[in-house]
């Protein structure tokens, strides 16, 4: 995780600060939806998001199944599947996106969720309007840190901060980085609500120097159908 965080700061501070001549400004609502299985160790956290860009380019998206194994409160496997339809002038898409990962937290005494997150994906892109297909491998990996904002750590009533960076590899080389800041309010036991800024630099070829390409606020509206199960899902105490 030290190696990622150090690579992502590496990053931030040697690409150049000059806006490109198209940043994207997003707007995203998400619903996430945290339930039990059959099985103990076995949950899931589907979700649904709608994200409005600049230049009128409209996103849907679905992750079903999004299941996550707890193989220990330190250690969680995911894996499901995400679609997205995208609505935009150079061609509607639609994109299945199967994916596998790892989330590992760090343990410690601090009531703190310091983790790293790493997913494989295959994307498969469908231009609807024109019938033609890529596809790609992408490997992606976040270390983040998610901490209470009061003496009443994770309680109801109660809120958090975030912040993670994102490193994106996909043909063969880094084509994007992703900074995160936010915080988030524990409503109950069953429902949470986080607000985020996100920021991506970006580039087409290796050859190419990162550039700030993106602006995204996003709010996301996390429900449980089992008590514990969302406070379960984001990490140990």
């Amino acid at each position: 995780m030290s190696r990622s965080v150090l690579l992502l700061m590496t990053i931030g501070l040697t690409s150049p600060p000059a806006r490109a001549q198209d940043v994207a400004d997003d707007g995203r609502v998400g619903i996430i939806l945290a339930h039990s299985t059959i099985f103990d160790d076995l949950s899931g956290a589907p979700y649904f998001w709608f994200d409005g860009q600049t230049g009128d380019v409209r996103s849907y998206r679905v992750a079903f199944p999004n299941l996550i194994y707890h193989a220990t409160p330190w250690l969680q496997g995911w894996g499901g599947l995400i679609v997205t339809w995208k609505d935009q002038a150079s061609g509607d898409t639609r994109e299945l996106r199967p994916y596998v990962g790892v989330k590992i937290f760090v343990p410690n005494s601090a009531h703190v969720h310091l983790f790293d997150w790493t997913r494989l994906e295959w994307r498969r892109t469908t231009n609807t309007d024109d019938d033609t297909i890529t596809r790609a491998w992408r490997l992606r990996t976040r270390p983040g840190v998610e901490f209470p904002l009061s003496a009443r750590a994770w309680k109801p009533g109660s809120f958090y901060g975030l912040a993670n960076g994102e490193l994106f590899v996909e043909h063969d080389f880094v084509d994007a980085v992703r900074f995160m800041s936010g915080a988030g309010y524990i409503r109950n036991d069953r429902l949470r609500i986080e607000f985020e800024y996100v920021l991506e630099l970006s580039r087409n070829s290796a050859t190419d120097a990162l550039a700030y390409t993106d602006n995204s606020f996003r709010l996301d509206f996390k429900f449980s159908l089992r008590e514990g199960l969302l406070h379960r899902q984001q990490g140990p105490e």
